[in-house]
């Protein structure tokens, strides 16, 4: 709770600013952030400021909440470090990105604690509604107008089913308190057509929102046509939400209702895995390939939904989403540095990049292997603990799941080789700004901390 209080404010604080002095914008954005993750930090491990149980009937900061909401607020503070280069070219609008960066994160927040599905339709919404003017904050680009048309039109088709399901679900169980909807599945000796039907929508209304297939369709372009920091906070905030929320209703909510509901879910983890990845195969716009990336990852993520109940679920949903993200904003940082400046978002303007810049080369090389699974880094040992709690459930499932992440090797490999291998170079020097510098070495740092140390999250939770 003193998190989301301390972001609040410091978005207010923001916007406010930004009308009169530009150059306070970052450094206030990531004080404020670097606060809540302290706040965070010491909720957790420490005894806390006393807010856990006060909005006790709607949402509640516990240990998942806590631990969740450090992942999404410390990707948060590494996309601001990139932002001094990423945001150079905003004038008057500055301090409206930033305050809209920490609004939507407060959605997050809130998603990572509700007890009641209107606050998390709320967070939802919350976390959202910024992120569509955001997509479109280049209002001279087609494309970023393009995308946010198709993010705003998807979200709010996808907020309709999952309401539709909410409302159902209500009129199963009488109630939109998690704990009572999952009382009143226990108590039933069967469960009515209403509440199969209410919750087959809520998880195509969450699928639409973590860009599971076949409800995927509107992520690569929306992620290519928004501005590169946004597509970052897309790939990382957002997804950790809204695996975090999925995860938290089902595991209290529906528990005893998984007969039901876990076969349409393994279908859909099954679809995103192998279509994501075998589509990835034949993308040379980074930014798109890192959108298939992103959605394959939404599969193997599902896989903590459907292990619910087994040994260290959450705990493996916590350290794969933890990985993943700093990954994928070490990935885009390098991004940023390189193809910005010459406009060019192919593979090709990665080649000989190890020979320009050594650092962001190793850095980006290291965030695609982590991303592929490679041991021993972190994103190996993230795929281990996500399949080893699914393993008993549906080995099947984790078969295939290996057998995609084999697959993905190939494309993540095809920006290793434009560095280190290719004969030709792009044109152009490439600078690296200080912020840039920073934020990269520091996510490449929690990376190798991870690597050493990856039991040192599951404590957490």
């Amino acid at each position: 709770m003193t998190a989301l209080l301390i972001l609040f404010i410091t978005a207010i604080v923001v916007l406010f600013v930004g009308l009169t002095n530009r150059k306070w914008l970052q450094p206030l954005a990531l004080l404020g952030t670097l606060l809540a993750l302290g706040a965070t930090g010491y909720d957790l491990l420490g005894p806390g400021f006393g807010w856990g149980n006060e909005y006790a009937s709607m949402f509640r900061f516990m240990p998942f909440a806590h631990a969740f909401s450090g992942v999404a607020i410390l990707a948060t503070a590494l996309i601001i470090g990139l932002s001094g280069w990423g945001f150079r070219n905003l004038n008057a609008t500055l301090g409206d990105h930033y305050g809209l960066i920490l609004f939507s994160l407060c959605g997050a927040l809130v998603m990572f604690s509700f007890t009641n599905m209107t606050m998390l339709f709320l967070g939802i919404e919350i976390l959202s509604i910024p992120l569509y003017v955001l997509a479109g904050s280049r209002r001279d680009d087609p494309a970023g107008n393009e995308a946010a048309l198709k993010y705003f039109l998807m979200g709010a088709f996808a907020t309709g089913i999952l309401l539709f399901g909410m409302t159902l679900v209500y009129g199963a169980t009488a109630s939109f308190d998690l704990a009572s909807i999952s009382r009143a599945i226990g108590n039933g000796d069967q469960m009515s057509g209403m509440l199969k039907v209410g919750i087959l929508l809520m998880i195509v209304g969450l699928s639409f929102k973590v860009s599971a297939v076949p409800f995927h369709f509107w992520a690569p372009d929306v992620y290519q046509g928004s501005p590169n920091l946004i597509t970052a906070f897309m790939a990382t905030v957002v997804k950790t939400a809204g695996f975090a929320a999925f995860y938290r209703l089902f595991a209290i909510a529906f528990p005893g209702a998984e007969a039901f509901w876990s076969l349409p879910i393994a279908m859909i983890a099954a679809l995103t895995m192998t279509l994501a990845n075998t589509t990835a195969l034949f993308q040379k716009d980074f930014k798109r390939m890192m959108a298939y990336s992103s959605i394959s990852h939404a599969g193997y993520l599902l896989l903590a939904v459907l292990a619910i109940g087994s040994t260290g679920a959450d705990q493996a949903l916590l350290f794969y989403s933890l990985t993943y993200s700093l990954a994928t904003i070490c990935a885009f940082g390098v991004y940023i540095a390189v193809a910005e400046p010459s406009g060019d978002g192919t593979f090709a303007a990665f080649n000989g990049l190890s020979k320009k810049q050594p650092l962001l080369a190793a850095v980006l090389a290291l965030s695609m292997l982590s991303l592929a699974g490679i041991p021993p880094l972190a994103g190996f040992f993230g795929k281990y603990f996500l399949f080893t709690a699914a393993f008993a459930k549906y080995p099947w499932l984790i078969v295939l799941a290996v057998i995609n992440s084999a697959i993905s090797i190939y494309y993540y490999f095809k920006i290793i080789i434009a560095m280190y291998f290719s004969r030709e170079e792009s044109a152009g020097e490439v600078v690296l700004p200080m912020g840039v510098r920073w934020a990269v070495m520091l996510g490449l740092l929690l990376i190798a901390l991870l690597t050493l140390a990856p039991g040192s999250v599951y404590g957490l939770i």
